[in-house]
């Protein structure tokens, strides 16, 4: 089987001069040889190779090249030279079944323009359908065995992720373009316990990430997802579900940490937006959909409250309206009593945050509202008022509705411009009696769906254009 190295390093032997004193030498080189080479995210040289005189203490070195990349964490210690080559190769594994040479996205997709004939393509795609499931046990079989040259990608947890503090650590992990095939998100991350995190930081190596494969109704599907190199697999969760007795609570999805730049960015908003600033977020899970009448219903009818009023626009999968902040954070209160975990309403900061999902425009989708994007006045909308939750595409992090359908509370106090109440919870017995509300709603026009939109409203008040989603720490 020929091998194919994928973001792979190794050491190579390299005699070179004295050192100054308190620095380190790094050598590398890239194949190719053109890759743009980052050191602390700094630009330090565009072709290899090359030598590096770095400070002792730990770098962050970056190679990128035409989308792909390579980062790692290295040590420099005084006087030592690192030597290093990288090898970007980012094609699909082979396998040579029968004679052929076959490769994981041909067996998923083969495309027509890759034979000289149709008869040709035709053949190929017989012979793959009548042998599939012998090509999967021989690619499953390098997978088992740690083939690096069958990972599907890195994993690594990012400095700003590990707090102790935390009970959630999102271990991210980069899909190689081969992997993509079978419709992998851009960026995963896993769900990694206090320990499991710690060892991973403490460690400051990568860990490659296998996956292997099934075939159902003749499709080639990823399946049991593994994180190895530890002393035991890591299962990928990019989302979960607490359970109270026999009943599903909300989905939960993990959201990264993370600096961003919040507020009106393009300088097309409100005064209230202002002034843009950098906030650093920590990790946080935060529900995938906005708080359904189904979820509100189990709290009602275990406290004895009476049910809220849904307008006779249905209740269900329907996001929850007519709710106070009062009553919203009485929710989270119940679920957090219940279940032993930490749930709350978000905070500004981390809903615009996940909100923007990694994006600067006015949407996480674009700086124009396009159709069938969201729920709004203004939006070419097929619902009258609110609409089941999930009807439209999720924003990057998996979050659906984050723009339109219902605003949401949040737990900060209202101020008429950024002074820090955005970055924490408001307490319930301070003077300051508006909360602020986010995302737009099926009332609202384009401009209030806005990532950066802020409005307010007392926590004594319902609305049927308001809602909320939760978060877990």
């Amino acid at each position: 089987m020929k091998k194919l190295k994928l973001y792979t390093a190794f050491l190579i032997s390299l005699s070179l001069g004295a050192v100054s004193a308190g620095e380190g030498l790094l050598a590398l080189t890239t194949v190719p040889q053109d890759a743009d080479i980052y050191v602390d995210c700094q630009l330090k040289a565009k072709t290899t190779p090359v030598i590096l005189p770095l400070p002792s203490g730990n770098h962050q070195i970056e190679i990128k090249k035409d989308g792909q990349q390579i980062r790692l964490n290295l040590l420099i210690t005084d006087g030592v030279v690192i030597s290093k080559k990288f090898v970007l190769i980012d094609s699909p594994p082979s396998l040579f079944f029968k004679g052929k040479k076959v490769n994981i996205s041909e067996i998923s997709d083969p495309k027509r323009d890759s034979f000289e004939t149709e008869q040709a393509f035709q053949a190929r795609q017989q012979d793959l359908l009548e042998n599939r499931k012998a090509l999967i046990e021989v690619f499953n079989q390098a997978v088992q065995q740690h083939d690096l040259d069958y990972q599907a990608g890195i994993a690594y947890l990012d400095k700003e992720a590990y707090d102790i503090n935390s009970k959630i650590f999102p271990v991210r992990i980069e899909w190689k373009a081969w992997a993509k095939v079978f419709d992998l998100p851009t960026q995963s991350y896993i769900f990694a316990s206090v320990e499991q995190a710690k060892s991973l930081w403490q460690e400051g190596q990568q860990k490659p990430v296998f996956i292997s494969l099934v075939s159902e109704d003749n499709q080639i599907k990823a399946n049991k997802f593994m994180l190895t190199g530890m002393d035991k697999k890591w299962p990928i969760v990019n989302s979960f579900h607490d359970s109270l007795q026999d009943v599903q609570l909300p989905k939960m999805v993990i959201i990264p940490a993370g600096k961003f730049m919040m507020g009106d960015i393009q300088n097309t908003g409100y005064q209230n937006e202002q002034p843009v600033h950098q906030v650093s977020v920590g990790s946080f899970a935060m529900s995938a959909y906005e708080i359904t009448f189904a979820d509100y219903d189990i709290f009602t009818q275990a406290t004895g409250r009476e049910p809220l009023n849904d307008q006779s626009w249905g209740r269900e999968n329907r996001p929850v309206i007519n709710v106070s902040w009062d009553e919203a954070n009485a929710y989270v209160e119940w679920l957090s009593q219940e279940t032993g975990q930490n749930y709350r309403l978000p905070t500004e900061s981390e809903w615009e945050y996940a909100a923007r999902a990694g994006t600067t425009t006015q949407y996480w989708w674009g700086n124009e509202i396009g159709i069938d994007k969201a729920n709004c006045e203004g939006c070419d909308k097929q619902w009258d008022y609110t609409a089941p939750t999930g009807s439209f595409l999720p924003n990057n992090f998996g979050l659906y509705d984050t723009a339109g359908n219902v605003r949401e509370w949040t737990c900060s106090a209202y101020d008429k411009k950024y002074q820090g109440e955005e970055l924490h919870c408001a307490n319930q017995n301070e003077d300051n009696q508006l909360r602020v509300i986010r995302g737009g709603s099926w009332y609202n026009w384009p401009k209030q769906l806005r990532s950066a939109d802020r409005s307010w409203k007392a926590v004594d008040i319902r609305v049927n254009n308001v809602g909320f989603r939760i978060v877990r720490r």
